[in-house]
Parts: C-alpha cells; sequence; structure tokens
C-alpha cells in the first residue's frame, strides 16, 4: 500500500482534478492517497467475500466517498489560493 497507488486510483476516479493530484503532494494530500489506496483495496475485498457483509461494503464505499470528496475539496482549495496569487 503506497501513496503512490492511491494517487493513480484516484486520478482515474476524478479526472476533474487529475492535473492537480499529477503534482508533487503535500502531506496531507500524499496522507489521503494513502488512505483511499487502503480503503479501496479492503473495500474490494470486502465485496468478494461470501456471505457478504452489506454492511461493511456500504461503510467502505462511504468511506472512499468520503475521501474522494477531501481530495476534491482540498485541490479546489489549493487552486483557489493559487489563482490568487
Amino acid at each position: 500500500m503506497t501513496p503512490e497507488r492511491g494517487r493513480k486510483k484516484l486520478m482515474l476516479k476524478l479526472p476533474e482534478v487529475r492535473h492537480f493530484l499529477a503534482s508533487p503532494a503535500s502531506e496531507p494530500l500524499s496522507d489521503l492517497f494513502e488512505s483511499y489506496d487502503l480503503a479501496v483495496d479492503a473495500l474490494d475485498r470486502f465485496r468478494v467475500e461470501r456471505p457478504t457483509d452489506e454492511q461493511r461494503v456500504h461503510e467502505y464505499e462511504r468511506l472512499c466517498q468520503d475521501i474522494e470528496q477531501e481530495v476534491v475539496a482540498y485541490c479546489s482549495e489549493r487552486h483557489g489560493q493559487q489563482s490568487r496569487r
């Protein structure tokens, strides 16, 4: 599990901020990349387990969505700061 794997997954999932994600990452963003990588891998495992624990699947789907939203908000905030310079 690495921040780079998480970055690549997010770049595929969030094309609207792909250009920001391709730039060198700050520590908070790198932490989000790693968290996303771990959460997506866990979600994939939970989806194939039998019997499927639907509650856990929904919990991790929500976690992934929350991280995605946080990354978009972070990129939007950074873009706003850069455009004011």
